[in-house]
């Protein structure tokens, strides 16, 4: 007769949702993440004011590492599906006054598409956690990461086709906030070949500086016998003498750009000059050509930001990586095995 300890049952926990405060406490996070990144980019769009978007930039990447964590936290897809459903929804709130004054098709359409590219993302990164025998946090959340920033960047574009083109929040103030910062945003390439031009520039001046930099780019002429250095020759004029041939050659160049473009006020800064002539140009379009136009705005944006997004991939990664740590380390969550052979993660 053995009197050694005999084992009569083991026991196991069952991967399952057990704390119900925990899920809450991860669902309000990401409904508040939701709402925030929503409210401040819109903001954004009618202020134009860069504290809005760097706010907003803030919520969205704080949304996105809680939608990841979502993943690996929250057993039932029940359960995940409703969360993402109240995220996606609830930011129409913020819309109701304009919402009921001019209904959007466009942007109601544009939550539908961020409610399913988001549970679509966090579908695959579940069915790929559950049939993982590791957690490999990097190889699930890159399956979560592109559908949720493609959902949230489809969101901002739809957005701003529907406060700028549907409910006409682009007046002239907004709409010279938005050139100056494209001609600013565009002053380092110029610079390439013209160093010393600036949009803030009047016409005149901008002009002048162009003239005086192709004068100094012009090579040396040679006659048998004779070499004309057109700048050297400036340079040993009287000042007066120089300016006064400067001016005369800006006048020139003046007149040419205006056979382009139409008549140019000298003491007009550059910027407004590129203000007037956009504004002109879209104002002289059809409707029709308009609405093409705008929606091709909007597609254009999703791209530009769809290509900023990609190099954003792992900052998002990363820091839903730290905070998931962090959060085991805390005992909030806590990783475990089933029949030794199969890791998963428990909200005790």
């Amino acid at each position: 007769m053995s009197l050694g300890p005999q084992i009569i049952s083991q026991s196991k926990i069952e991967e399952t949702d057990y704390s119900v405060i925990k899920i809450i406490m991860l669902a309000l996070v990401g409904v508040a993440a939701s709402i925030a990144a929503i409210y401040e980019f819109d903001q954004f769009l009618i202020t134009f004011q860069y504290a809005f978007l760097w706010f907003g930039l803030a919520a969205i990447l704080a949304f996105f590492v809680i939608s990841i964590l979502h993943t690996f936290f929250i057993k039932h897809f029940s359960i995940i599906w409703g969360i993402v459903f109240v995220e996606a929804f609830l930011p129409l709130i913020l819309f109701a006054p304009r919402i009921s004054a001019h209904f959007s098709y466009a942007l109601f359409g544009g939550f539908i598409v961020f409610f399913f590219f988001s549970i679509a993302g966090m579908q695959r990164g579940r069915s790929l956690l559950k049939n993982s025998v590791k957690i490999h946090f990097f190889q699930i959340a890159r399956t979560v990461t592109p559908k949720l920033v493609t959902g949230m960047l489809l969101l901002a574009s739809i957005l701003f086709y529907a406060e700028y083109f549907e409910w006409k929040k682009l007046d002239s103030t907004m709409g010279r906030a938005m050139v100056y910062e494209t001609v600013a945003s565009a002053e380092p390439i110029v610079h390439l070949w013209f160093k010393n031009v600036y949009g803030t520039q009047t016409v005149n001046e901008f002009l002048r500086e162009i003239t005086v930099m192709q004068i100094a780019k012009m090579p040396p002429d040679a006659i048998p016998g004779i070499t004309l250095d057109v700048q050297r020759g400036l340079d040993q004029l009287q000042p007066e003498v120089k300016e006064k041939i400067i001016s005369r050659l800006t006048a020139e160049l003046k007149k040419t750009v205006e056979t382009k473009i139409g008549p140019l006020d000298s003491n007009t800064t550059v910027r407004d000059v590129v203000y007037t002539y956009v504004d002109g140009y879209i104002s002289k379009l059809p409707e029709r050509t308009k609405t093409i136009f705008s929606i091709g705005l909007a597609v254009l944006l999703f791209f530009s930001l769809k290509g900023i997004g990609v190099l954003c991939y792992w900052l998002i990664n990363m820091a839903a990586f730290l905070m998931y740590k962090f959060l085991i380390a805390a005992d909030f969550a806590m990783i475990t095995f089933e029949t030794r052979n199969r890791e998963f993660i428990v909200l005790p």
